[in-house]
């Protein structure tokens, strides 16, 4: 085949057959956050009697090595993506199974023994993530916008899966699973990373969704303050509720909160042309105040709904992250790793910003200096503050630059102009009585012909004016008609009929 490129095999094009709408094995990048929640927030561990792992120091030491790790990853990442450091595809998943182990057993060690658990602990639980996280947005960079903004919220179901899943489960088989996710996610991620690079996953056009100029170092500022905000307001609140709330009761608002978070980034996802990340922090603020609400009604079925509406916050607030910092590296040409180093620091240090400061909230609460309603009253005014912070006007929130016309009939009118329309009509028309040979209706006539000049989802959403659902819905019947499973092997075929 005349310009063809290597096409998945095995492995790769059986996986390709199964993901019609997205690629499954992307999901893995949930996995990290599986393991986050179940090892700290779950009570699951025989050594710490009942009680979430949150509660030991080896959370405390790995929370404040996190911030440090992603401050040391985006100065790396500044002129070369982290992907290129091979080595680390094995580092991060071993290193962050190694810390799970020694946080899990250290409690029942002593000695110096003890001690160098602990500090394994610390550094495995807090470094490893950083390098998974931060390898897996490299990966998204690279891949086509509208499949990132689809697979990214749709990954936390992976979490939200593990969440209820792993509780049934105790002792050594608790402590196997949980080991064993961030070994899964580096596999998915290494498999990702192949289909990307044999083009059964769609490539970004970065070229075509670039934007002009450069983002505003103030913007970038602004950003961090409001994501370290959320998360620090929101870790601080629980010490304002006075009420007994049980570690399953947490338990379950933690995945009420998640099921909260994704209905409504699955709403977004298929509902909307492309993602607005203001928009969707208007509709995060909503159950913030929610929850700050009910935390000052101080009853324990208060205590619990302020917890799942923070844990929709949490969820909503790190897909907005995520999201932005890809968006910003794709549009600026700057490393995702330098950008979402910044992010995930702001994440990070909010976290343990909020938990430090818990003891001398509640400290101010129990001596009366301070009455719970008038804590929650300056929680809500503060927040109202880091509202104004959100960007309102960046590269990230442009919308593609001059889009092309489009004509009344199937063929949209963007193949041609001046001197070379006479050759791009006589392109289009062959092209086109290819789109026919394999019964393609008009619709998916005008989106074949797209894709066969290398256009991205993103700029055919917003073009055609579709929602990222359909037109993903139009590609999968394109390449099921035409028994193909990438962007790559339409080009090629829509080349031999040229």
């Amino acid at each position: 085949m005349a310009g063809s490129t290597a096409q998945p095999r095995g492995i790769d094009r059986i996986a390709a057959s199964l993901e019609p709408a997205f690629p499954l094995r992307m999901l893995g990048f949930g996995l990290i956050y599986a393991w986050s929640t179940c090892l700290w927030d779950i009570p699951l561990f025989l050594p710490f009697d009942g009680a979430a792992l949150q509660t030991d120091a080896s959370w405390m030491l790995s929370a404040a090595i996190t911030p440090l790790a992603c401050i040391v990853g985006s100065l790396i990442g500044r002129s070369r993506e982290l992907a290129t450091f091979r080595s680390l595809y094995v580092v991060g998943p071993l290193l962050t199974a190694i810390g799970t182990l020694c946080a899990i057993a250290h409690p029942l060690l002593s000695g110096s023994v003890q001690a160098a658990a602990y500090v394994v602990a610390g550094v495995g639980t807090g470094v490893g993530p950083v390098i998974l996280i931060l390898l897996w947005t490299c990966l998204f960079a690279r891949t086509e916008t509208g499949v990132v903004e689809t697979v990214v919220p749709a990954s936390f179901v992976a979490t939200l899966f593990c969440a209820i899943v792993v509780p049934s489960f105790q002792g050594g088989v608790a402590v196997g699973i949980v080991t064993l996710l961030p070994l899964a996610s580096g596999a998915l991620l290494l498999l990702s990373k192949r289909a990307l690079d044999l083009g059964a996953i769609p490539r970004e056009n970065v070229g075509e969704r670039r934007a002009p100029g450069t983002v505003k170092a103030g913007n970038i500022a602004r950003m961090f303050l409001v994501i370290f905000a959320v998360y620090g307001l929101g870790c601080l609140l629980p010490s304002v509720s006075l009420a007994d709330v049980s570690a399953r009761a947490d338990t379950g608002a933690t995945i009420l909160g998640m099921l909260f978070a994704l209905a409504l980034a699955a709403g977004i996802v298929l509902f909307s042309r492309h993602i607005n990340f203001e928009a969707l922090f208007r509709w995060i603020s909503a159950p913030f105040v929610f929850a700050v609400i009910v935390t000052a009604l101080g009853t324990p079925a208060a205590a619990i709904a302020a917890r799942a509406l923070m844990n929709a916050v949490f969820t909503g607030i790190e897909i907005i992250m995520v999201l932005y910092f890809i968006r910003l590296a794709q549009k600026t040409g700057r490393t995702s790793t330098f950008f979402m180093g910044i992010g995930e620091c702001a994440a990070y240090a909010g976290v343990f910003a909020g938990y430090v400061a818990q003891p001398a909230a509640r400290s101010l609460i129990e001596s009366g200096a301070c009455s719970p309603a008038v804590f929650c009253l300056l929680l809500v005014g503060a927040f109202t503050i880091v509202t104004l912070l959100v960007p309102r006007r960046d590269v990230v929130w442009a919308e593609p630059s001059d889009p092309p016309e489009r004509t009344g009939d199937a063929t949209p009118a963007v193949l041609g102009r001046g001197s070379e329309a006479d050759a791009d009509d006589v392109i289009a028309a062959r092209r086109i009585a290819v789109a026919r040979r394999y019964g393609l209706s008009n619709r998916e006539t005008e989106i074949f012909l797209m894709l066969a000049q290398g256009r991205s989802r993103p700029y055919i959403r917003d073009t055609l004016i579709l929602s990222k659902n359909t037109v993903a819905t139009h590609i999968r019947h394109i390449y099921e008609k035409m028994g193909i499973h990438s962007q790559q092997e339409l080009i090629d075929l829509a080349q031999e009929g040229e």
